[in-house]
């Protein structure tokens, strides 16, 4: 399946942001920080001019993006980790360096999912090391790569200073916060490089306007073939991601996922439209990063209120999803947009109804909602598989769901294998 990576990963940044920023300020106050909109962007945008200045190669360019986007996607595991931890420990959660410690760790281990162009090691992990080695590992410069020292300036200029509008004033002291950081923060030939080179007009591109037009033209593009091993390990990364917002235990994405692959097989899908199915369902709740954690691991009924918000994560999904334009992704984002429509018009968010969605949509639908009712929840036990039968039934006779989609499932998830089951199924285009 040929993806462009950056598209895909410049389309999430914001709902990743929203992750960030969330539960950064709902720990201590040593933590809290406002992350302004466009931040995992603009990190990525001075990592690419710091790293163009040091005679980076596009291919680690390109693998500096997904650094820089991905630098804290471990924060939704780690959160979840430390409510753990909190309930053997008095209420007492992780210390400041301690969170940081498991948030690189964990998130190190996590960049294993993305196919990389170019052998990386460790930059995830030390990105937030000081040049002095007072950073949560206690490297110093001459221990730390080169991309993870990138991204720690980039990050410290983007933290400490508001870009979406830049100013001359703006422009000297982000010249005068690096030079007077040196041996503290960057090391020397870095900070050198840096301030010798960066320019009023770079400053200028990670400003709001202009920010996504230098972004697209910054590296090579490339869209690449990739396996449907390094796209289904891809969207793992997102499912965990989205997953781990919820619960500790979660795993509806990967859930919704799996199940849509064995359908997708069951109906003789092509590697390639497996692929993208296996991604919807994958993606399909990467909305829910937009959800407020207050409404979104609520174990008792929410309500009108709380439920009207929930409902606006899958209007969220498809503001995200639209902004990947790679050839196949414009089903990828209805059939990972739609999985709360119902064919009697009754769903949401635009009461579609079976003439407005395809057979692919319906199965989506049903992917999410035998997941829902199988796994297991903060406010119920998760239901057999002959109970969840049982109610999705109930759903096609008010006609909520299409029947034929039911009973493949109940073959499929019953206990027929899906390849021995294939041959009476309905081959979709």
């Amino acid at each position: 399946m040929k993806i462009n990576l950056n598209e895909i990963l410049y389309a999430v940044s914001s709902a990743l942001d929203n992750a960030e920023d969330e539960l950064l300020n709902s720990h201590d106050n040593e933590l809290a920080t406002k992350i302004r909109p466009g931040h995992s962007k603009r990190i990525a945008a001075i990592s690419i001019m710091a790293g163009k200045m040091m005679g980076l190669s596009n291919n680690d360019l390109t693998d500096l993006v997904s650094f820089s986007i991905l630098h804290d996607n471990s924060l939704t595991e780690v959160n979840q980790e430390e409510l753990e931890y909190m309930k053997y420990n008095q209420g007492t959660g992780y210390s400041e360096n301690d969170f940081n410690i498991r948030r690189c760790i964990i998130a190190e281990n996590n960049m294993k999912y993305v196919p990389f162009r170019t052998n990386n090691r460790d930059v995830i992990l030390l990105h937030r090391e000081c040049s002095d080695g007072s950073g949560p590992f206690e490297h110093t410069f001459d221990r730390t790569p080169i991309k993870a020292q990138l991204m720690h300036l980039a990050y410290m200029i983007e933290e400490k200073f508001d870009l979406r509008s830049p100013t001359k004033d703006i422009y000297k002291e982000i010249l005068y916060f690096v030079t007077n950081e040196t041996r503290s923060f960057f090391a020397p030939d870095l900070a050198e490089t840096f301030t010798k080179n960066f320019k009023y007009k770079d400053l200028m591109h990670l400003s709001d306007n202009q920010l996504d037009t230098y972004l697209a033209k910054a590296t090579k593009h490339f869209n690449d073939e990739y396996s449907f091993s390094e796209v289904r390990n891809l969207a793992t990364l997102f499912a965990r991601i989205v997953d781990f917002k919820q619960h500790y235990t979660c795993r509806h994405s990967i859930g919704v996922a799996e199940n849509a692959e064995n359908m997708a097989k069951f109906y003789g899908f092509p590697e390639d439209k497996k692929t993208r199915f296996y991604l919807a369902g994958a993606l399909h709740d990467i909305g829910k990063l937009m959800i407020p954690n207050e409404i979104l691991q609520k174990p008792a009924k929410l309500t009108d209120e709380e439920y009207l918000v929930m409902k606006r994560h899958v209007i969220y999904t498809y503001q995200i999803l639209s902004q990947i334009h790679s050839k196949g992704m414009d089903e990828v984002v209805r059939w990972a947009s739609n999985h709360h429509e119902k064919i009697n018009g009754e769903g949401y968010p635009n009461g579609l109804t079976a003439k407005n969605l395809s057979k692919e949509e319906q199965i989506m639908t049903c992917c999410d909602i035998y997941q829902a009712l199988t796994e297991k929840r903060a406010y119920k036990v998760g239901f057999s598989h002959e109970k969840a039968m049982e109610i999705m039934r109930e759903m096609v006779l008010r006609g909520d769901l299409d029947n034929s989609i039911v009973e493949d499932m109940d073959q499929v998830f019953g206990g027929i294998q899906p390849d021995e089951a294939a041959p009476t199924a309905t081959l979709m285009p």
